[in-house]
């Protein structure tokens, strides 16, 4: 059929000719970009999960330099670390050198001289070693968390510490007045035992300088004094001026306590004194004089503190001990001679371990708390200072105590006055957070080698979903250019048909 209004042989190449051009321009768009899916009208699916993906190998990335940050973290704490250590072995070597005998009192403190400088350096290092901004050996240093990963929770934590003279127990190292146990006394005695119960306690009291003969003291469980001679049981007193003990023989004041509990006799002037338990405490009469006595219970944060009463009482002997499971007191003279201790109040204000003239105080205490395990003894200088002696598995260490007026005998900022085992202690520290802190690098350096493997592997997966594949697509273009070609001539071509028509009309 002869129309010239409708060339449907020239629609018909139009419609190709367009076809081959957009295929032609989607060649050309994945190859100059280099990728399979440049709009969601690519492939909607795949634009979705590689989008995922995308999400991840940027968090991956951004973990590894993260890691890396870790690790530069670590090493510059280390750093400072290694300084620190420096100046401690420094310290160490004046120590050593101190100790001789041979050094005098200006060759003492010229060597403290110098400790106070390096203490003051190691200060110094602990305020200033920082990283962005970020300090990591100061008093305000706390962990730090590493994100090591794309998703919630995948972290590392840098555990950094306070590290200064005061945190490694070197804050108060004094090497021209150390503790000798020539500054200490040795306390000596038959020692005695108080043991503390919920139902009962029971004290033995022994001392040294009463008349020879026999003779049962009883206390009863409110402290009240007794006398026991065979069956028959007295109201006492007990002087604490001259150490004398009186009772009345007319006055039965503890009728039904039988023998009493752990009681024992004078024999040659050394005796118990024995507090019944609440179970006999019958018949007690309030005594003028009498001896209450208290109990040191252990407390969690490293103190003793007294209960059940006060704790009044001067003792007159060589040797005069009161000793409690948890620990022993011994009052004692350092020549052997009688000293009368009245008026020895261990809960008074200014009175507390009072101790006249050259004697010494020791409390043997066991268990103060889990940070200082062993035997530790509370002992006092000539001039009043406390200190305690820490024995533990042969080793002996010594750190500063306090004890205020209410009797309780706490440990300080364990201010070392054994300044060897103290600094070998700081150096313990040291060696332990440098550690720590090679370990942590390690785990950083395993962590970006984890971190790169899944990054290749997921940038791979993402490669294969939207990266154009340079192969097919020049195919594709080429493919697309002989169609545009051949649609351009075709179309010219249809074009010329409606002309035809012209030579009918001729």
């Amino acid at each position: 059929m002869s129309v010239i209004n409708t060339n449907i042989t020239s629609m018909i190449g139009q419609s190709n000719l367009s076809k081959s051009q957009n295929a032609l321009q989607t060649s050309m768009e994945r190859l100059s970009s280099g990728l399979r899916i440049n709009s969601a009208k690519d492939d909607a699916a795949g634009q979705a999960i590689a989008n995922r993906m995308t999400s991840q190998i940027n968090g991956l990335a951004q973990a590894q330099r993260n890691s890396n940050d870790g690790i530069s973290i670590a090493q510059t704490a280390e750093g400072g670390l290694n300084q620190i250590n420096d100046n401690l072995q420094r310290i160490r070597e004046l120590t050593v050198q101190s100790a001789n005998g041979t050094n005098s009192e200006n060759d003492l403190q010229s060597i403290q001289d110098e400790v106070n400088q390096r203490l003051e350096e190691i200060n110094r290092i602990s305020r200033e070693t920082d990283f962005n901004g970020t300090r990591v050996l100061s008093e305000d240093t706390e962990a730090l968390t590493i994100q090591v990963g794309s998703q919630d929770g995948q972290t590392i934590t840098v555990d950094l510490r306070t590290t200064n003279a005061e945190s490694l127990g070197l804050a108060n190292l004094d090497l021209t007045n150390q503790v000798r146990s020539a500054d200490l006394s040795e306390i000596g005695g038959d020692g005695s035992e108080l043991t503390a119960a919920q139902a009962a306690q029971t004290v033995e009291l022994t001392y040294s300088g009463a008349e020879a003969g026999e003779l049962d003291l009883l206390v009863g469980a409110d402290g009240n004094l007794y006398a026991e001679n065979g069956s028959e049981y007295y109201l006492a007193t007990y002087d604490s001026t001259d150490g004398t003990v009186s009772y009345d023989t007319t006055a039965d004041a503890a009728a039904g306590y039988g023998a009493g509990s752990g009681a024992s006799t004078f024999v040659d002037g050394n005796g118990d004194l024995v507090q019944l338990s609440d179970a006999n405490a019958a018949a007690q009469t309030d005594t003028s004089g009498a001896s209450t006595f208290s109990v040191y219970q252990d407390q969690t944060d490293g103190s003793y503190v007294v209960s059940d009463g006060t704790n009044t009482w001067g003792i007159d002997g060589t040797n005069n001990t009161l000793d409690l499971d948890t620990g022993e007191v011994v009052l004692t003279t350092q020549d052997g001679t009688a000293n009368t201790l009245a008026n020895h109040d261990q809960v008074s204000s200014g009175n507390v371990l009072d101790v006249p003239g050259t004697a010494a105080v020791n409390v043997d205490m066991t268990d103060i708390n889990a940070d200082l395990e062993g035997t530790n003894t509370l002992m006092e200088g000539e001039d009043g200072t406390y200190f305690v002696r820490n024995e533990n598995d042969g080793d002996t260490a010594y750190y500063s105590a306090t004890v205020d007026a209410e009797g309780a005998v706490t440990l300080g900022d364990l201010a070392p006055v054994d300044p060897l085992a103290s600094i070998d202690s700081a150096l313990n520290q040291i060696d332990s957070f440098r550690s720590e802190l090679g370990a942590v690098q390690n785990r950083f350096e395993d962590a970006i080698t984890n971190l790169s493997t899944n990054e290749t592997n997921l940038s791979a997966a993402r490669s294969r979903i939207e990266d154009a594949d340079y192969a097919v697509e020049v195919a594709n273009m080429t493919r697309a250019q002989i169609l545009q070609q051949a649609g351009t001539s075709v179309l010219a071509q249809a074009n010329q048909i409606p002309q035809n028509v012209l030579s009918l009309l001729g």
